[in-house]
């Protein structure tokens, strides 16, 4: 992992209309769609400083980030392109947050809307062809030998399934890694043979297209892609961030998966995700506030005039 300076050092410094043409282009590859009538040609206006794309046919505006990864940011998009160019390198919000200068909460919510992304990309995309699969386990070498025995039990091991389409040379031209829900018990009973299989099937079921399977032996010390794949997931996860928890652990092996897929096309991919997808909303990405109830808007001002009688 390269340092914060020699990163510095190499981060591009991209101007706004550059980053404009560029998501213009992954938003409409085939030249300007009005969103409602989809109508080829606009003008273009400002209204409080926005740019605007007003359809000759309809009338109808609509914004460049409108129906993006971007929408409703007020983060330039310099920084934003910044972020997506640092992504291929995968760095953690806090080093992000230093590097394009802004907070520690901006800077994760952008690393995980970009990953939401990559996460709608790969949905769309299932393996085909020859396609090898690995069963691994999640954060099991990693906490049986440290903390106390309560912490072992409420951090059980997370089984995982690489998967990759492999080609002549032996090589992954698209990689996998998912998540799968497991048995309950502990590690040594989730590393049954059984369960492997039933997770491989649910695996093929979900993420496989059509093509020849074979399931890999599991094991630190296979020296096949996935097997090193695998190790350079944990690895990174590991050094980089700590360790990941069940919660957002998918986001983050998308983004590893899709990074080692595309290797230096992954900025260009990247670029064309934000302009395809739609964002997720910080509310989405945290999950609902528990314990809270909101108020409705009647029972407050019916306390207010309370207050005020008083």
């Amino acid at each position: 992992m390269p340092s914060r300076f020699s990163i510095r050092d190499c981060l591009p410094a991209y101007s706004e209309d550059d980053c404009a043409g560029a998501l213009f282009a992954a938003k409409w590859p085939h030249g300007f769609r009005c969103p409602r009538c989809s109508h080829p040609s606009y003008y273009e206006v400002s209204s409080r400083g926005r740019r605007l794309f007003e359809c000759r046919s309809c009338r109808h505006q609509t914004s460049l980030t409108a129906g993006t990864v971007l929408e409703g940011s007020r983060t330039p998009l310099a920084k934003w392109f910044q972020a997506m160019y640092l992504m291929q390198i995968g760095i953690s919000a806090k080093l992000l947050a230093e590097l394009i200068h802004v907070t520690y909460k901006t800077a994760w919510l952008i690393n995980h809307k970009l990953r939401d992304a990559i996460g709608q990309w790969d949905l769309e995309r299932p393996l085909e062809g020859t396609v090898q699969l690995l069963g691994e386990y999640y954060g099991y070498e990693y906490h049986r030998h440290l903390g106390s025995p309560n912490a072992q039990q409420s951090l059980k091991p997370q089984p995982v399934v690489a998967g990759g389409t492999i080609n002549d040379a032996e090589q992954f031209v698209h990689l996998k890694i998912k998540a799968v829900d497991g048995p309950e018990g502990d590690g040594a009973a989730r590393r049954d043979t059984a369960d492997g299989e039933e997770a491989a099937e649910r695996f093929v079921q979900l993420h496989v297209a059509d093509g020849h399977t074979t399931i890999l032996p599991g094991g630190h010390h296979g020296r096949s892609a996935l097997h090193l794949a695998w190790r350079d997931a944990v690895r990174w996860l590991s050094w980089t961030f700590g360790g990941i928890g069940p919660k957002h652990l998918q986001a983050y092996l998308n983004e590893f998966a899709f990074r080692l897929s595309f290797r230096t096309a992954a900025l260009a991919e990247l670029i064309g995700c934000c302009g395809s997808y739609r964002k997720i909303t910080y509310r989405g990405l945290v999950g609902p506030r528990s314990g809270i109830r909101p108020l409705m808007w009647r029972f407050r001002r019916r306390a207010r005039h309370e207050r005020n009688a008083v």
